[in-house]
């Protein structure tokens, strides 16, 4: 009886949360900030030879692809990518279009930054950059197409966390009601298509 009720009490420690019961403990990093210029154009996040070529970008992995590395079995909710030539080693993130930065948050090799868009038929939703090295913008913050977000883990940066962290996680999302735990706690379609754009289907409809 006793090895049963911690069999029940370590599973209960150790299951996997939910975005429901997870969310708020995201929500502090969250700012409900208004962005001040339309959403008109869409940019590539890289300093590329022509920021409005998707071909300038290479994909390293897929939107809805089986993941098991921190929860076990949670769906990809991004497209991971990186310039097909990097002008420098160093490599700038920027944002994708006119907006504000409504979130950063996690720490080092998850580091995430927001950022809240408005389009021109009045709707909002979000671009989210993660895997940043260094973030050069705040909550609050006002970005346009030529404002640098961050920039990536170099490949040497990446072997100190024994995964390889030197791409952008690049999320586009119809809303954000899940404060970003959604990104690790997304294991069915249903959820994945609540909340989520497929970011390949979105740069090639909205980035030329």
């Amino acid at each position: 009886m006793k090895f049963l009720l911690l069999f029940l009490f370590t599973f209960s420690v150790y299951e996997t949360p939910t975005i429901e019961k997870d969310r708020e403990r995201w929500k502090p990093y969250y700012s409900d900030e208004k962005p001040q210029r339309i959403a008109d154009k869409w940019f590539l996040p890289f300093d590329v030879a022509d920021r409005k070529k998707v071909s300038n970008i290479k994909i390293i992995s897929i939107f809805g692809d089986h993941r098991d590395s921190y929860y076990k079995g949670h769906i990809h909710t991004a497209i991971d990518i990186n310039p097909v030539k990097p002008k420098t080693k160093l490599i700038p993130v920027y944002a994708m279009a006119n907006g504000v930065v409504c979130s950063v948050h996690l720490g080092e090799n998850q580091k995430t930054v927001v950022v809240k868009h408005t389009l021109k038929d009045g709707k909002t939703m979000f671009t989210s950059y993660k895997h940043l090295k260094e973030v050069y913008v705040s909550n609050g913050q006002q970005v346009n197409e030529q404002s640098k977000l961050a920039r990536l883990f170099t490949k040497e940066e990446s072997k100190k966390y024994g995964g390889d962290y030197h791409h952008l996680h690049l999320e586009i999302r119809k809303k954000f009601d899940d404060y970003g735990c959604a990104s690790w706690l997304t294991f069915n379609n249903n959820q994945l298509n609540d909340r989520f754009y497929n970011p390949q289907v979105f740069l090639k409809e909205n980035v030329k």
